[in-house]
């Protein structure tokens, strides 16, 4: 870790949070960083309320936390979003340097387009006429399908399948027949892929992941899928065939979407929910089927 006076990286933070506000000593000199509960010395940390504030016996060197906590340090860094201050001064602290770099037993296709300062991990296979953006790290174990579009600036844990065939058969007499997915998978910029996510192709149209998207581990993507911008989807959520998700959604783990339905924007699928029928902006979801409980509050479009 660096390090660097609070006064240093106040100036840094301010880019990130023009709102931003330091009380303390500006020169006290931070080394690392830690979290509240194992508060190391001369460490920066963060609380999100006065009970973890609590748990503070000392007084400590810097703290990020909102207007109204009160606790003891040298230096305090003030905001309205203190896990993302936290978080962004923790990496500015980070000695740790990215290189990119192509492993050798990585397979890939023909034709295809790799932008600057691409990362693809051992044993990842990439298929033919993929296109990949500047800075996109794949980590090891991923499977890339033929004619994938990745944007820039993503990550793709390691054990994703991106672009396989979806589930889709006809059935005649008796006999289910695989239908071939002429479609693609097309990813915007900034999109997070977790570990062992299947995002599959489209069968006549593209499975599309807008920008800003994250998807958790283990997730399931039909195809068809339209996820729009900066929506999370978490652990263990499966969204089934032709559904369109709106922008800054938040999809809990366990969920599941039916086919065919619409999310509308900002709403938020409960932990568990199974969804049955379309759901309207900015409302909050639960239970099995799911029921619209109420509106989104101001504070969780803050927090997620």
């Amino acid at each position: 870790m660096k390090r660097l006076t609070a006064k240093t990286i106040y100036e840094y933070l301010k880019d990130f949070d023009p709102d931003l506000q330091m009380e303390g000593d500006s020169d006290t000199e931070v080394r690392g960083i830690s979290s509240v509960n194992h508060y190391k010395e001369g460490c920066l940390t963060w609380v999100k309320g006065q009970d973890k504030a609590d748990l503070v016996k000392k007084k400590i060197t810097a703290v990020v936390c909102t207007s109204d906590i009160a606790i003891g340090a040298q230096v305090k860094f003030i905001t309205d979003n203190p896990k993302n201050i936290f978080f962004v001064a923790a990496d500015y602290l980070s000695e740790s340097e990215y290189i990119p770099a192509i492993a050798e037993t990585a397979e890939l296709g023909s034709q295809i387009k790799l932008g600057a300062e691409v990362s693809v991990g051992t044993g990842t296979c990439i298929g033919d006429g993929v296109q990949i953006g500047d800075g996109t790290i794949i980590e090891a174990n991923v499977t890339i399908g033929d004619h994938v579009i990745i944007g820039a600036h993503c990550h793709i844990k390691a054990g994703a399948v991106i672009g396989g065939r979806g589930f889709g058969y006809s059935k005649n007499n008796g006999t289910y027949r695989p239908v071939r997915h002429f479609g693609s998978v097309v990813i915007g910029n900034n999109v997070d892929v977790g570990s062992n996510t299947c995002i599959d192709r489209g069968t006549l149209d593209d499975t599309i992941i807008h920008d800003g998207v994250k998807i958790d581990n283990l997730c399931h993507i039909a195809h068809n899928v339209v996820i729009e911008e900066n929506t999370l989807v978490i652990a263990n959520s499966t969204i089934c065939g032709s559904v369109h998700i709106g922008k800054n959604a938040y999809i809990a783990p366990h969920s599941v979407i039916m086919n065919q339905l619409e999310v509308g924007d900002g709403a938020v699928i409960g932990m568990a929910a199974v969804v049955t029928k379309d759901v309207k902006a900015g409302t909050v979801n639960t239970g099995c089927p799911s029921k619209t409980v109420r509106m989104r509050r101001e504070d969780e479009w803050v927090k997620y």
